[in-house]
């Protein structure tokens, strides 16, 4: 029974165990690429949550201290949403390498105790497929905890586990205890190993020692993969056995006795595998010095140091050296072109052109390996005679040779067949006519008719029909005898002493001699070119090259066509991991493969980078040009042509298009290629690589221009402006679009398009990544929809002193700092804020500026950012101000009698202006917390209101199609949904399958067109008394403004005082709106209830005086009012709502103290 059968219960079993344990290895590599931050620095905002297995001691008092601490448990639970998902993901992948040892020791057992009939250890260790799986099993179990420590350190996975288990305790996670003995930190890091490791770290779960034995036995002693049918040679032999040497390193730790003691076995083991190789690849490019990692060990370090004596280095180095210049050569005469035709190879392949592959491949693998080497002795040694371009050289050389075989013998083969039957039918119709000639037949008949020669080669002719494809070893044995016979029948006078007889016959042969050819083309040479080409060891080595390809690809970017050779030579590396995971039919089978292939596309779009990365260094240069070029007016003087003709800058300009295009036309030149399960294609690879270099360019670009440092107080210091910063920032920026426009058509590529999608995408990320300062639950940089991995946006350092994650931060904080309450009023008349010299600070002209310089997708960044910064603030004001601090025991039972007391908002309260007395007194110490945050969100209003007043604007004058197109699919779409509420059986939802509000809030957002006045920011639930809150915290701040005539606005009284008129009222508007829409007809008529009381006090302490002392309405009152108005205008209240509450001849009269009290 085959032991991969379908029925094989055993076979399967553990093939599905192995095909576990190469795409956990995959998920490991790709988890170890994904580590938060916060746990590889312990300098974090959040260090004092993150924990390592000392936690475990001293459990309550480090919550203890988490829970007392207000701001440490909003930090717990910020991170607790942020990192859950990716912490799960991690603790799996702990919890998989557990389970994949007991599941193997299970099957193990399983074996020992019978369960699978006919099935012993030593019936599957003696069948090729079970001693391959065996092995693979143990050693892949080893390569995995190998792996894990270093790639992930000891101290992040217990720093990992410990926050897993405080987020989802102790009794909700599984296995909990084994997973963290087994992967708790060894002690190992980069430049440190512990003593006993690794020996003691893959004993910390226990396995059977026979069995160990029994798998090193095998792979000491056996060819397990068959390699030497690839590698026929005894100096072939440790490259016959590479892959089973690097098992044998890593499956040698569970038994290290054999390490320490066994002299005989480490010469055995040595001589065998390791005779001229101590740098060895034991998986997917993970290199080991042996003789630094068998330092420990005495009976290993005793056998490896005959390799390491430096005469026999220097031996195999000068070998290999020889070997490297002779082969470069002769790469080089198989490679021109017109050598390796049809015939050249098949006559070849096995006697020159196989040979050659194998020791190309051979000297490659031992100077990438060695080259690598540490060893001071040594290194000099290694690189004797040999430089990293004579490796790169060969590599590509080597490629390509292979490629062209491979790809000739898969024409071959799809060929083999119709080329067999013209040959045969070629043969024999030459066969035919010699008969005819010698029977006397036909236009070139003999003048002597030869029956017996006719009759004879007849039966030749026939004979070549007989033969069977199908059948090619006795169509073989036949074709060499029909040779033979060929070549005696010439002895005859009647053909020998004829030339076009002879002719015949040797044309015969030759097609005879080429199906002979044909037949013995197989598969196998192909699976050979395959086999002896894997590069799976230059995995992480090969990265070392790239500066190098780089270098070559641009002073030469024809090279291209030869880079592609040598990227796919590298695919093979995908050939060791996948094998299994297909031959289980696992599901893993895609995700690793996408996996492994996107880090193969990675390393070609690094290789390739340097071409667009180029061709913007001559962007940089086209840009000086085109600014030295005078554009040509419409009418010149004679005289003036040649000056304005320019033809030295404009040859200039024209020659650097034309290396520009030289760079184009070497990546297009190269084909699509799949590379693994993804095809790469080079158009697509160039217009990422522009896509990128443009991004790059870009972020920098904004990166150092937005920045607005305080500042220092050093004498003769001038702060640049805001504007003038946004000036500079559109010039350069202006300079790359229009260089990138002029040269779009040599890049191939649709420039303006580039532009638009990338600077959008680049503003969307750098807003998404400040929106975390506002989140609880953050957004991590890779997760972020914006980015990208074939275009990553870059991550730049902050700036020193600035909170701000970005640019888009900076600049929003630099409107806010220009907007700020301390320093300046805003005016609604003009639209703009002024500063105490009478100067606009921020005006209209402000957001346009920002409008040219930052476009449409940075303003409506700007305005995504501000609501951000709302939401953040109406939370605080809401469930912690309000709710928390100012409805507190005390406070609420005290607002409670007031409202009381105030109730309803129609009648006059007894001893009102004791009760606001009071509830000034009370809330004195709350009241300032609440301003800031109320303000704030009132000038990020107005902030808002501006950006959707300049988006609208330039939508109408520059889209005004999509303006009227958007207005009328937004009031078909209200129509709509007040059809739905109203009727709902009759009429949907405007939704259907496609949800579409969504999508078409997105395009009224970056078209401007919104109220933010109007704006649900939350959903908030009802709050007791909130409205009475508001009416208090209004009352309290009202006497330090006054109406200020001569601009029509409420000001402070006090210099430098937190509070402006307008962001006062608008904060208190946006607050109200969160809540149902009574609160805000509450709000007016309790504020209209304080004028009426503030009225009648007037009245009774007037009733005192003379009537010439009397005043018609006191300034409070005046005050009040006017706030009133301004809430109206901004909440969209009827004023008749306040005349019903309040005689409509007090609105009008406050108008006229204002005017007096203005003229004093």
């Amino acid at each position: 029974m085959d032991f991969l059968g379908g029925e094989n219960r055993c076979g399967q079993q553990l093939l599905k165990l192995v095909s576990r344990g190469s795409s956990i290895v995959a998920e490991l590599s790709r988890l170890s690429e994904n580590i938060p931050s916060a746990f590889h620095d312990t300098k974090t905002e959040y260090r004092q949550l993150i924990f390592d297995f000392a936690y475990l001691n001293t459990e309550d008092q480090c919550e203890e201290a988490i829970q007392k601490n207000t701001v440490l448990l909003e930090r717990d639970e910020e991170f607790r949403e942020t990192h859950m998902d990716i912490l799960q993901r991690f603790y799996q992948l702990f919890e998989s390498i557990w389970k994949y040892i007991t599941d193997l020791l299970r099957f193990w057992e399983d074996v020992r105790e019978g369960l699978y009939i006919q099935q012993t250890f030593e019936s599957i260790l003696v069948n090729q497929d079970g001693k391959q799986l065996m092995a693979e099993s143990l050693y892949l179990y080893g390569v995995m905890l190998l792996q894990l420590d270093l790639k992930i350190e000891g101290k992040i996975r217990e720093r990992m586990l410990i926050s897993y288990l405080r987020y989802c305790g102790a009794g909700n996670v599984q296995n909990l205890n084994e997973v963290c003995s087994l992967v708790r930190a060894t002690g190992f890091n980069e430049g440190k190993r512990p003593d006993g490791y690794p020996e003691q770290y893959l004993a910390r779960v226990p396995v059977p020692a026979d069995i160990v034995e029994m798998i090193l036995g095998r792979i000491r002693s056996d060819d397990i993969y068959q390699m030497a049918y690839n590698f026929p040679t005894p100096e072939q032999r440790s490259t016959a056995l590479a892959t089973q040497a690097g098992m044998l390193y890593v499956t040698l730790f569970f038994r290290p006795s054999i390490l320490k003691e066994s002299k005989p076995i480490m010469r055995e083991i040595v001589d065998k595998h390791f005779p001229d190789n101590w740098i060895i690849s034991y998986y997917m490019g993970a290199t080991v010095d042996l003789t630094a990692q068998w330092a420990p060990y005495k009976a290993a370090m005793a056998a490896i140091a005959n390799t390491m004596q430096l005469d026999t280095v220097s031996y195999h180095q000068k070998e290999k050296a020889d070997a490297l210049h002779k082969l470069g050569a002769q790469l080089r005469d198989l490679l021109r072109e017109g050598v390796l035709n049809e015939g050249f190879v098949l006559d070849e392949i096995h006697q020159s052109l196989l040979p050659c592959v194998r020791n190309c491949n051979m000297t490659l693998r031992w100077f990438i390996l060695h080259e690598t080497t540490q060893d001071k002795r040594i290194k000099p040694l290694v690189a004797n005679g040999v430089t990293q371009d004579n490796i790169l050289m060969l590599l590509l050389n080597t490629s390509q040779l292979e490629y062209q075989l491979r790809e000739m013998f898969l024409k071959l083969i799809d060929s083999k067949a119709d080329k067999w039957d013209e040959l045969k039918e070629s043969g024999r119709a030459k066969m035919e006519q010699i008969s005819q000639y010698f029977a006397g037949e036909g236009v070139l008949a003999a003048e002597n008719v030869e029956d017996g020669l006719a009759s004879w080669f007849s039966d030749i002719a026939d004979a070549i029909d007989e033969l069977d494809y199908e059948n090619s070893t006795k169509a073989g044995r036949k074709i060499q005898n029909l040779i033979n016979a060929l070549a005696d029948v010439e002895e005859y006078h009647q053909v020998d002493s004829n030339l076009m007889v002879k002719q015949y016959l040797m044309d015969t042969r030759t097609l005879l001699r080429t199906m002979i050819r044909y037949v013995n083309v197989e598969d196998r040479v192909i699976n050979t070119v395959q086999a002896v080409g894997d590069f799976s060891y230059g995995w992480n080595v090969i990265n070392s090259y790239i500066p190098l390809m780089q270098d070559k690809v641009k002073r030469n970017p024809s090279l291209v066509m030869q880079l592609r050779s040598t990227f796919l030579k590298l695919a093979s590396m995908m050939e060791l991991p996948l094998t299994r995971i297909h031959e289980a039919g696992s599901l893993d089978l895609s995700s690793v493969s996408e996996y492994y292939s996107s880090n193969l596309v990675e390393f070609v779009r690094k290789v390739l980078a340097i071409i667009p990365s180029s061709m913007f260094e001559e962007l940089q240069s086209v840009t000086k040009m085109k600014s030295k070029i005078v554009e040509v007016p419409s009418k010149m003087p004679k005289d003036a042509v040649r000056d304005y003709a320019q033809l030295d800058d404009r040859y200039a300009l024209a020659n650097i298009t034309y290396q520009i295009s030289k760079f184009t036309e070497g990546i297009l030149a190269m084909e699509k290629t799949l590379m693994g399960v993804i095809q790469v294609d080079p158009q697509k690879l160039l217009e990422d690589g522009i896509r990128k270099e443009l991004v790059d360019s870009i972020s920098i670009i904004l990166h150092t221009v937005l920045q607005f440092p305080a500042p220092t107080g050093k004498k003769g210091e001038e702060k640049i402006s805001m504007l003038k910063r946004l000036a500079v920032l559109e010039q350069r920026l202006l300079g790359i679009k229009s260089s990138f426009e002029y040269v779009q058509d040599y890049m191939n590529v649709y420039g303006l398009k580039l532009w638009q999608e990338e600077f959008s995408r680049l503003i969307n990320f750098n807003v998404e990544m400040e929106c975390n300062n506002y989140l609880t639950k953050k957004t991590l940089w890779w997760q972020s929809r914006y980015q990208s991995t074939s275009i990553p946006i870059p991550r730049l350092p902050g700036v020193e002193g600035d909170r701000c994650n970005n640019f888009m931060g900076r600049l929003v904080q630099e409107l806010l700092q220009q907007t700020d309450s301390r320093k300046t009023v805003y005016i609604d008349q003009f639209s703009a804020w002024y500063d105490e010299r009478g100067e606009a600070v921020v005006a209209s002209s402000t957001f346009k500026t920002m409008h040219n310089s930052i476009g449409t997708p940075g303003l409506a960044g700007c305005d995504k950012l501000l609501s951000f910064m709302i939401v953040k603030d109406l939370q605080v004001l809401t469930f912690r101000i309000i709710q928390k601090e100012l409805l507190q025991d005390s406070m609420r039972g005290f607002v409670d009698h007031m409202s009381k007391q105030f109730s309803p908002p129609s009648c006059l309260p007894k001893d009102a202006r004791t009760w606001y007395m009071e509830s000034m007194e009370k809330g004195k110490r709350l009241w300032p917390a609440f301003l800031e945050r109320i303000v704030r969100v009132g000038r990020c209003q107005l902030l808002r209101h501006h950006i959707a007043k300049e988006l609208r604007s330039a939508c109408k004058l520059e889209s005004g199609t999509l303006h009227s197109a958007l207005s009328t699919l937004d009031a078909a779409l209200v129509n709509d949904v007040q059809a739905h509420y109203k009727d709902p059986e009759t009429h949907r939802y405007p939704n259907g399958r496609r949800p579409i509000l969504p999508e078409f809030t997105a395009y009224l957002s970056n078209c401007g067109m919104y109220n933010p006045y109007t704006t649900i920011y939350l959903t908030a639930d009802p709050i007791t008394h909130l409205t009475f809150v508001l009416v208090l915290f209004v009352v309290t701040h009202l006497p330090r403004f006054v109406h200020d005539r001569s601009i029509d606005c409420l000001v402070v009284r006090k210099k430098d005082d937190v509070m402006d008129g307008a962001p006062f009222v608008i904060g208190l508007v946006t607050v109200l709106k969160q809540f149902h829409a009574g609160e805000k007809d509450v709000f007016v008529a309790y504020l209209c209830q304080y004028c009426r009381v503030l009225m009648n006090e007037m009245e009774a302490a007037q009733a005192k005086l003379k009537e010439k002392e009397r005043t018609i309405i006191p300034p409070e009152v005046s005050n009040c009012l006017f706030f009133l108005c301004l809430f109206c205008k901004y909440a969209g209240v009827e004023r008749k709502q306040i005349e019903n509450l309040i005689p409509p001849y007090l609105i009008t009269a406050h108008r006229e103290y204002a005017a007096r009290l203005g003229g004093k």
